[in-house]
């Protein structure tokens, strides 16, 4: 009931109210205002002040000054003053029934309009009053503006709400940007704090946690650290068979391996700080694959309990997370049945993340699934297995979430770029259960931006909080850097208050941060760039539209917001690069229609050796028009100010020089055909424009395509090709079979009886990164045509695209049918089931093919 008051109140204040200037305000805390609050009070002063308010200030006022407003903030028990206001306006005094824990009061005194009261339920309640006072404060040319009246009475909906904050690694490296000062660590973990946070992650071990962990204590936050139970050093024979070779990770059923991580805690936890929660992954990194660990859920959940022992002697106020993250099904069920068989006292919450999903296809994850939840599904994929987990779990046990709001694609609820494959039992989930997994990349935008592009994903992610958060305490968020800042602001808003509207809570944000006249273009321009995350690049005018309206909104924040508003030059360099991409795409589109038209040409007059040179000099042309060289230098330009002012910027501008539809095949054709025989030079210049062409009564298949393969019958979009770009974009996909004993296979149908005909391959493989390689020894395949073997033991060129022909048997087609199938090299996919399963998670392929001509010979 409360929950939906404060929100119309929370909106009226934000859009309806009377907004006056503010040119002063006075702090007053209680008489007996404890550090936290103090804390607070000097919060909300340095951040008034870092937006234009020079005149404010802590004191113990009574008496204000014309236009001065006097904010009595603290909690009623220990402000003796704020509490004697309440009672005499007839305010409720705020308590944990009455909005709720953790929660506040905004009232402006109706005799005395110049008065606001900002009552705290508890110390935290302070901090997030001093949140909304901020988010009321509005950036205008004239100055802040402050609402003539606030009638506020909010709580937070949920217990556990926080994330992580760092730079990232990986980011950093690829923006070339600054580190970040201490200070700017922490003003984004109260950015976050001011929005509703209450806990926040710690790295373990290093210079700067404990100065970190007294920091986050001065303003009453809770501190998590994550920790591998089986992380450690020690001889081969200790050593675990992680998911994708990792290493630094022992196997818990060596005794002496488990022996050794137990005595490091020993040492340890005696010296480490008390922090509130100790989460304990299970894989991703970590965990063991091993026969003797399996299901290793047991293995791991016993661990936990062990070095959840150690730290409780040192620090008997931890309370400790697991999570099901890259378990199975049996991995899962082991956890359930050792909570069920005693009371678990130790452990608070099982935390559901990244790989959690038994009903989940996204990449790289859960090697098998619950099918037997597609029956009766609930609201689906995404909210059933949640709700099987809570059934499942003894009552003194809850769910905690630690969402992946950090990546785009190939993440939790990120785009997905590939045709989903069978798990390891061959499952696939139900038609109706795939649209999670139907929302695609633009492929262009895929090969500039990193996972951790600078995004935001509104839609999507309101949509997944209302499926998932129903089931759980809260959510630890997980991060990789400072990209996703608008995802992790939101995500702390809504556990804040989940009944708020999509529109409500991007529009606090766009306000937040860009000011009330900016607001409403940048909560569109937000929307908008969700929306071009996964159309079409080179016909979405969607591109155009979030670039002009950042554009204009810049023209409407205040100039001392602008002045360091990193935010906004994000959004405007991401504007840039995306049109520079789409400029890119259809200069490249362009080109490639020229040269073809060309080639078309002279093959029609006769005369092919004159175009080579020609087309070869029409490629060499700059593809860069006037036009893209402004935007990549806007983009560099704001790139250097968003870095200089707070070390961020996109590393898209490092990566432009892309071949979007593959030029540089067609320039690799035309330089042998320089050196050719006439006849020779033809048939180059002729495979250039009718490359796809299979001749009458030839069929083609684009094998990585699933829309342009209609004969393909068993196979999979690879997920982990790294190939050239001098590749044709056809030969740079391909379908794929792992493990499996049928490889990837194409059927005919109505075929000529009395013909012969030749099949053409386009084979390639990828190179894999160097920690995987030793663990990927195909290299060759064999080739059937029906049950008759066609060519035995193909080698697959790596890197390079390379086409391949054999005439087929006439009794293969003799009766209008045909089934090409390929099938794996002895040894592949083959071992124990954990090697087969470090295998398949590191990218093996049994067979794998790029394109099919089959083609009807004279």
């Amino acid at each position: 009931m409360w929950l939906s008051v404060a929100m119309s109140v929370c909106a009226l204040a934000a859009g309806g109210a009377e907004i006056r200037p503010l040119s002063r305000m006075t702090i007053v805390p209680g008489e007996r205002a404890t550090a936290l609050e103090q804390n607070a009070a000097q919060l909300l002063v340095e951040r008034l002040r870092s937006r234009g308010v020079a005149d404010v200030c802590i004191a113990n006022a009574e008496s204000t000054a014309p236009g001065e407003i006097l904010v009595y903030l603290g909690t009623p028990e220990r402000h003796e003053r704020l509490a004697a206001l309440c009672r005499t306006e007839g305010i409720p005094l705020p308590g944990k029934k009455d909005p709720g824990a953790e929660g506040f009061i905004l009232e402006t005194i109706k005799s005395k309009p110049n008065v606001l009261l900002a009552a705290g339920v508890d110390e935290r309640g302070v901090l997030y009053a001093a949140g909304e006072i901020l988010r009321q404060c509005q950036d205008t040319d004239a100055g802040v503006g402050f609402p003539a009246t606030l009638d506020i009475r909010t709580a937070p909906a949920f217990r556990l709400r926080g994330t992580e904050v760092g730079q990232g690694a990986t980011i950093t490296e690829l923006t070339h940007s600054r580190p970040w000062t201490d200070e700017e660590w922490r003003r984004v973990v109260l950015d976050y704090a001011l929005a509703g946070a209450n806990s926040f992650a710690l790295g373990y071990g290093g210079p700067t946690v404990r100065d970190h962990f007294e920091f986050l204590k001065s303003y009453g936050l809770d501190t998590l650290i994550s920790v591998g139970p089986n992380t450690g050093s020690g001889p081969p024979e200790w050593q675990a068979t992680e998911a994708i070779g990792r290493k630094g990770y022992l196997c818990l059923s060596v005794p002496e391996a488990r022996q050794s991580i137990l005595d490091a805690w020993e040492k340890t936890a005696p010296n480490s700080p008390d922090f509130d929660y100790v989460r304990f992954y299970s894989g991703d990194g970590g965990g063991c694959e091993c026969e003797k660990c399996a299901p290793y859920g047991r293995k791991y959940i016993e661990m936990c309990a062990d070095i959840a022992s150690i730290i409780l002697k040192y620090h008997p106020k931890t309370k400790f997370f697991a999570t099901n993250q890259k378990l199975d099904n049996a991995g899962d069920q082991a956890i359930f049945d050792y909570l069920n068989a005693e009371p678990r006292r130790w452990l608070t919450a099982l935390c559901y993340g990244p790989g959690s999903n038994a009903m989940g296809w996204q990449p790289g994850r859960r090697q098998d699934h619950r099918m037997d939840l597609f029956n009766y599904p609930a609201f689906g994929p995404m909210d059933r297995y949640v709700r099987e987990i809570v059934h499942q779990l003894p009552p003194s046990q809850s769910v905690v979430f630690f969402t992946d709001l950090t990546h785009w694609v190939y993440s939790e609820y990120g785009l997905v770029d590939i045709m989903l494959g069978p798990d390891r039992n061959g499952d696939v989930p139900p038609p109706w259960g795939r649209w999670v997994y139907e929302r695609h990349p633009d492929p262009a935008m895929y090969q500039v931006y990193d996972r951790r592009t600078f995004h935001a994903r509104p839609r999507n992610y309101y949509n997944v909080f209302q499926d998932t958060m129903r089931y759980g305490e809260g959510d630890l968020t997980y991060s990789e850097g400072h990209h996703d800042q608008f995802n992790q602001w939101m995500w702390q808003r809504l556990l804040w208050d989940p009944h708020k509207s999509l529109d409500d809570v991007v529009g606090e944000y766009a306000r937040t941060w860009f000011g009330p006249e900016a607001a409403p273009l940048m909560a569109k321009a937000i929307l908008q760039l969700e929306q071009n995350l996964s159309t079409p690049i080179a016909d979405n005018a969607g591109v155009d539209a979030y670039y002009s309206m950042v554009k204009e909104a810049g023209t409407k924040i205040p100039e001392a917001n602008m002045k360091k508003n990193y935010l906004w030059r994000q959004h405007m360099q991401r504007a840039a690069l995306d049109k520079y991409i789409q400029s890119r795409l259809r200069n490249q589109t362009q080109r490639q229609k020229d040269v073809e038209d060309l080639i078309n040409t002279a093959l029609r007059q006769g005369d092919t050796s004159p175009v080579i040179a020609r087309a070869q000099a029409m490629l060499d042309a700059d593809i860069e028009t006037d036009e893209m060289k402004r935007l990549k230098n806007e983009a560099a330009k704001l790139g250097e100010e968003s870095d200089a002012i707070f070390g961020v910027r996109n590393e898209g501008y490092f990566n432009l020089n892309q071949d979007f539809v593959g030029l540089a095949w067609i320039r690799k054709q035309l330089d042998v055909a320089a050196s050719a025989s006439p006849e020779q030079q033809r048939e180059l210049l002729r495979r250039i424009v009718q490359y796809e062409d299979p001749g009458p009564g030839g069929f083609y298949d684009d094998a990585g395509d699933p829309s342009r393969s209609p004969h393909l019958v068993y196979g999979w979009t690879f997920s982990e090709t790294d190939v050239s770009d001098s590749n044709r974009l056809s030969q740079r996909t391909m379908a794929h079979t792992r493990d499996e004993k049928q490889g990837v296979t194409f059927e005919y149908n109505d075929l000529d009886p009395a013909a012969k005909y030749k099949v053409r391959f386009t084979f390639v493989r990828p190179r894999y990164l160097e920690r995987y390689a030793d663990k990927q020894p195909q290299k060759t395949q064999s080739i059937y045509a029906d049950d008759k073997l066609l060519a035995k033991g193909v080698e697959l060129p790596e890197w390079d695209a390379k086409s391949l022909e054999y005439d087929l048997p006439e009794e293969a087609t003799r009766d209008g049918r045909l089934q090409l199938r390929l099938e794996k090299s002895a040894g592949v996919g083959e071992g124990t089931p954990s090697q087969v399963e470090v295998w398949r998670n590191t990218g093996g392929w049994g067979t794998l093919v790029s394109e099919v001509w089959l083609i009807k010979r004279p």
